[in-house]
């Protein structure tokens, strides 16, 4: 159960073959950040959001090195929720970190007007 100003994790596609793709994906990111924030009263980070603007996906090491900071947050998040229905290879990976740390993971459900989440199987 997510509690009150729990730090959650949010995980949402980033990849996109074009840099306006890639900037939505950045916006929708910072839009669930907000709408979870909200509802729950935590703390939602999302370090995609924010860090392609400092690095470039499309290059290694950079692109390897935003991964290892969004692993860190992870590792301090209470709760990691998938904000998308089509699950990229990055939102895998952090869904299989979460589940070896044995933090819960949960599917964001948007069916207007309710919105809620629910956890996922841990197999």
């Amino acid at each position: 159960m997510i509690r009150e100003n729990d730090m959650v994790y949010i995980c949402s596609p980033l990849s996109a073959p074009t840099a306006d793709e890639i900037r939505a994906n950045m916006e929708l990111a910072r839009s669930y950040m907000q709408l979870v924030s909200k509802v729950f009263q935590c703390r939602a980070v999302a370090p995609h959001a924010y860090l392609p603007e400092l690095l470039d996906d499309r290059v290694l090491w950079e692109r390897e090195l935003g991964i290892s900071v969004g692993m860190k947050l992870l590792e301090h998040s209470q709760a990691l929720i998938v904000c998308s229905p089509i699950v990229s290879c990055g939102m895998q990976a952090e869904i299989v970190k979460a589940r070896e740390l044995g933090i819960p993971v949960y599917a964001l459900l948007k069916e207007d007007p309710y919105i809620g989440v629910v956890q996922t199987p841990s197999t």
